[in-house]
């Protein structure tokens, strides 16, 4: 049997405190379920939990909800390894360019955060080289 529901009179408004909104938000977030799910169980439609959102990150913005920080793109650069000439100030055809010799592995230079640099091979186990990264910026 489905559900009814019978309005008479004037339309119903709800006052929401911002404690529940947030519970409600946190729920969309970290619970798996889809917005539509959440909204039914708490019957409200799904565009007002995203108004919420959008008003919560707007406030956000504006300096009056702290957030976390949020990642960033940084520049990367290609340098030569030592022992190679540096790059001619122009780019040379892709036909001109010597192919790697597959004995010789690449270098990757990372530079975090805290203005340190790592320089690391390029065949570097990636669980190796997130802990190095982390104890650069954690120095």
């Amino acid at each position: 049997m489905a559900k009814m529901e019978i309005w008479t009179g004037c339309e119903r408004r709800r006052k929401w405190s911002d404690e529940r909104k947030l519970q409600i938000l946190e729920e969309v977030a970290t619970s798996g379920f889809s917005v539509s799910e959440i909204a039914r169980r708490h019957d409200v439609v799904p565009q007002q939990i995203y108004t919420w959102r959008r008003q919560l990150l707007g406030k956000a913005k504006a300096g009056a909800v702290e957030q976390e920080e949020l990642p960033v793109f940084l520049p990367v650069s290609i340098v030569a390894e030592p022992g190679e000439p540096e790059p001619a100030g122009k780019r040379q055809a892709p036909e001109e360019k010597k192919p790697r010799s597959a004995g010789r592995p690449g270098r990757i230079e990372i530079r975090c955060k805290c203005g340190r640099a790592l320089q690391v091979d390029a065949s570097i186990d990636p669980a190796l080289l997130r802990a190095l990264i982390r104890a650069v910026e954690d120095a």
